[in-house]
């Protein structure tokens, strides 16, 4: 009976001691903000995903091409989602901005951009209805990338 009892209060204390360890672990931020990622999800109509692909070329890609020479953007991507199941989008498309500053850029920004590479404000509207017919656009999300501090 003294024995059952010693091994009990032995197991009693070896088990407060494992949980007091936990409460003493580094608790320091190892990690630092890196860029800001937006991803968004397309689900392009069907038939339309190659003609797609061609406007992002002509217009998207542009767009993003004049944000990477004022040191805004970082790196952009297109995905094709492989085994897409019914309902998922078939493209994602990320850019990867430098902060959220640049990410936050103001309107009068992307009008001044948008009139250099497309003419006038028409014409930006006209692109964006003919896209409508292309694709439409699922989820956006915004991430902030994390890295670990070496």
């Amino acid at each position: 009976m003294k024995n059952k009892l010693f091994v009990l209060l032995s197991l009693a204390l070896f088990a407060s001691l494992g949980s007091t360890s936990a409460l003493a672990q580094d608790n320091t931020r190892g990690w630092e903000q890196g860029y800001v990622v937006q991803v968004t999800e397309v689900h392009t109509k069907d038939g339309m995903f190659n003609a797609y692909i061609n406007d992002l070329s002509n217009v998207w890609r542009k767009f993003l091409d004049a944000q990477m020479e004022d040191g805004d953007v970082i790196s952009y991507g297109m995905y094709s989602n492989v085994n897409s199941r019914e309902g998922e989008p078939d493209l994602f498309l990320t850019v990867t901005f430098k902060n959220w500053a640049a990410f936050d850029r103001g309107v009068e920004y992307f009008e001044k951009l948008g009139s250099q590479i497309l003419g006038s404000t028409d014409e930006m509207r006209e692109a964006n209805v003919d896209r409508g017919e292309l694709r439409t656009i699922g989820s956006t999300y915004t991430l902030r990338e994390l890295k670990f501090k070496d």
